[in-house]
């Protein structure tokens, strides 16, 4: 399944090895590390509260495709 991580970027999750939050420049992003040589990027979040909700919302979507 396809999941839009940040404007016109899509990623497979299937391939997805791990995620990491970070912060940077006062806004949080996931990193998405795939066989990719570097991770993809999330759209920027102002929250981390935000970040982790969003993030869940996405396994969520991810694992009921799988039902």
């Amino acid at each position: 399944m396809f999941q839009e991580i940040d404007d016109n970027m899509y990623i497979l999750l299937n391939n997805v090895a791990g995620v990491k939050l970070i912060e940077e420049n006062g806004k949080y992003h996931w990193l998405f590390y795939t066989n990719y040589p570097q991770p993809l990027k999330s759209k920027p979040f102002d929250t981390k509260e935000e970040a982790i909700v969003w993030f869940k919302n996405l396994k969520y979507n991810f694992y009921r495709s799988k039902e």
